[in-house]
């Protein structure tokens, strides 16, 4: 233990240290006093100015008034990743956009169209887009398309007080596109691995003369394959939107986006024993279901309303409004492990595993909705910042199913036949897929409302906020689940010389964990709690570092799917995280280094958790010259290390790997062109392995990296 509690604050020791061997030199090159002044130092962008070319150092969180300062003036851990930033590292999805974060881990799965899977401080998170939930139960709609975002905001551990449900690791939010002064006009088009064609267009324009009323389409089109064989991952949608600004204190806006991805599903649950055959080399091309049969096809459609007004000298609120409707159609073979498929159905020769036909028809419709009242005054010398918040939403789902199958203890799947993945024969053994004919329906109810202060006085800020949800769940087959939930958030900085800010903040969070489906009832919410201390030192506009520390616990955690869902105590996550980023002439840099130690006390000997690694480390470099014969052109080296990992008994370890990535891009006048490569070694890795308990057994999943990838894009801009 003593071991492990060293290692936990070395890094924000180190740093600390640094820090204040800057303010000693400072200190002893210039004579005489010095007060202590606040140093708020910020990178925002002036309204109408256009996009910079580089990585913004210290954005402002885009969360629609929730979280209105920059990251440096944020007492908690923060992160954003503007569109510049994941343009340049040639990202296609919010998982890659994620990749050089501190405290961040994408692609936990390794490729799954599905979704996205972004864990943050070791936790699952859930997704929000412009501040409203986008992402209700699984595998129901649309996984976001990068072309569409405009922002992404990573909220490190929990945020209950700024979005309600919401996990104890953190909160993605993105930000759409949207119309407005300031939009440079492209046309996109790209050409990658695995026959990979994209298309697309972001055109913008102001209606009249007086610039008040302004007109934006972003439309996108994807034919592709994976390196998963037969598996697609096309896509589509349309994004018009409009927004209105009469006047300097008043912008409202609305937009439509319309989405279909057509693919199958790419996630391969490979047991862990099918890495282990004898004179065969388990690769992540192998498809382990059916061609013929599996698909997951999605379909989404959503209006959203967005107002900001300044009412007065103090008070300002900001309102978004969505209603979104979604569709999937997913079938899907998935192996059975083969310590239950031997002794359940029949024992099979070592290669070859059974397989479960699972199908569902999901249709959702959603009304969300916030509204956020701030009142900015002064009483004396104290500076306050009032938030008082209502967040709510109407969920309504219908899902069919296969019929229950009394030969496979009642669960909804049926009989998909086997598969020898030394020499896969598909079709050969593929059933009739049985009508989706059990219908659940679900009403899902939750209404929150909150109140915050921010006050700041001299160099000290404090925020205190307070937070109250109600939430109820109703189905057709199940028992009611209602919960309501009280959560807290405070947080205090204090602003010194050099720009040296260092913070504590407490945080707790609530994510309801609906019903199981094996016994009827309802699971109790997932609930969490961290501390967390760290600094914060922004010099000048050039350079943002970040260290902290942080203890995290989560009670009522579930763990599995469906009728296999369990229900746990509690897990313990202690960590530390560190970034860097810096602009220095021709270079910038991104350094990321996560350290996480977490223990799953419901199991024998407190194991850590599955696919979490210990250690985790990142750089991004780019080389953009500003003049002479180069000033055009542009290069970037990025770095990543994912540290050894455990299945979640501590019984296999997943070896550790470092991924290398590159970036070289060439723009003459409007026109610029760009190649990325993801993986430039094609080095061939398992990602995570998860052990858990099925029908008394512990099975074990294996789940590989992902393949190079080189994608050019070539852009035209007007």
């Amino acid at each position: 233990m003593i071991a492990k509690s060293h290692a936990l604050i070395f890094p924000t020791c180190l740093t600390t240290g640094l820090l204040l061997g800057q303010v000693g030199l400072s200190q002893t090159t210039n004579s005489g006093d010095f007060t202590l002044d606040p140093t708020l130092v910020t990178s925002e962008r002036e309204s109408g100015e256009e996009p910079a070319s580089d990585p913004v150092i210290n954005p402002s969180p885009a969360l629609g008034g929730k979280l209105p300062y920059t990251i440096f003036e944020t007492p908690r851990g923060v992160e954003s990743v503007t569109r510049e930033e994941f343009t340049e590292r040639g990202a296609q999805n919010l998982e890659e956009a994620a990749r050089y974060l501190s405290g961040v881990q994408s692609g936990y799965y390794g490729l799954d169209n599905r979704q996205d899977f972004i864990r943050m401080r070791g936790q699952s998170t859930l997704n929000y887009r412009d501040g409203l939930q986008y992402n209700f139960n699984f595998y129901n709609n649309t996984p976001q398309e990068a072309y569409a975002v405009e922002q992404v905001d990573f909220v490190k551990g929990p945020a209950s007080l700024l979005f309600g449900r919401g996990s104890v690791g953190g909160t993605v939010n993105t930000s759409s596109k949207i119309a407005g002064p300031g939009v440079e006009n492209e046309i996109m088009a790209g050409y990658g691995t695995e026959d990979r064609m994209q298309f697309g267009l972001d055109y913008n324009m102001a209606v009249n003369e007086a610039e008040t009323v302004f007109l934006r389409f972003v439309g996108y089109y994807r034919e592709s394959e994976t390196y998963v064989d037969f598996v697609n991952d096309d896509s589509w949608f349309i994004s018009p939107s409009i927004t209105w600004q009469p006047t300097e204190d008043t912008s409202l806006s609305f937009l439509f986006h319309h989405q279909e991805n057509d693919s199958r599903p790419s996630l391969q649950f490979y047991p862990y024993e099918a890495a282990q055959i004898d004179g065969f080399t388990l690769r992540n091309e192998l498809y382990a279901g059916e061609p013929s049969l599996d698909r997951y096809d999605t379909e989404q459609t959503s209006v959203t309303f967005l107002l900001e007004h300044q009412i007065n000298d103090i008070f300002s609120v900001n309102s978004t409004l969505r209603y979104l409707k979604s569709s999937a159609d997913y079938i899907e073979h998935t192996i059975v492990p083969p310590a239950i498929g031997n002794a359940f159905i029949a024992p099979l020769p070592e290669g070859s595993f059974h397989r479960l036909l699972y199908g569902s028809d999901h249709e959702t419709d959603v009304f969300s909705g916030n509204v956020v009242l701030n009142a900015k005054f002064e009483t004396a010398d104290v500076k306050h910042n009032v938030q008082f918040g209502i967040d709510a939403t109407r969920s309504e789902r219908e899902r069919y199913t296969l019929p229950a199958n009394p030969g496979l203890f009642g669960l909804n799947y049926a009989y998909g036949g086997f598969l020898d993945f030394t020499n896969p024969n598909y079709g050969a053994m593929a059933v009739a897929l049985p009508d989706r004919t059990e219908l659940d329906e679900f009403t899902e109810e939750l209404f929150g409302v909150y109140l915050s202060n921010r006050v700041e006085w001299n160099n000290l800020i404090v925020t205190m906020g307070t937070r109250f949800d109600d939430y109820s769940l109703e189905s057709t087959n199940f028992a009611t689940d209602k919960q309501d939930n009280w959560t807290f958030d405070a947080g205090v900085m204090y602003q010194a010389a050099y720009g040296i800010s260092p913070y504590y903040s407490y945080a707790e969070s609530f994510e309801p964990q609906g019903i199981n489906d094996f016994t009827g009832e309802a699971f109790k919410p997932k609930t969490g709690t961290q501390h967390e201390l760290g600094v914060k030192w922004m010099p000048n506009e050039e350079t943002l570092v970040v260290a902290s520390v942080f203890d995290i616990k989560e009670d009522n955690r579930v763990i599995g799917s469906g009728a296999l869902s369990q229900e746990q105590s509690s897990v313990d996550t202690q960590g530390a995280e560190f970034s860097y980023q810096q602009r220095m002439g021709d270079f910038a840099i991104q350094t990321a280094y996560t350290y996480l130690d977490t223990e799953n006390n419901d199991i024998e000997g407190s194991p850590r958790l599955s696919g979490v690694p210990e250690h985790q480390a990142s750089a991004w470099l780019t080389y953009k010259p500003l003049a002479g014969p180069l000033e055009n052109f542009r290069a970037g080296l990025g770095v990543r290390y994912t540290g050894d990992r455990w299945d979640g008994r501590d019984a296999i370890k997943t070896e550790s790997y470092t991924l290398m990535d590159a970036m070289v891009g060439y723009q003459w006048e409007d026109f610029d062109i760009q190649l990325n490569v993801s993986n430039l070694f094609d080095r061939q890795y398992i990602q995570t392995t998860e052990t858990s308990e099925l029908l008394g057994t512990d099975v074990t999943n294996a789940f590989l990296g992902q393949d190079r990838s080189v994608n050019v894009v070539a852009t035209y801009s007007f």
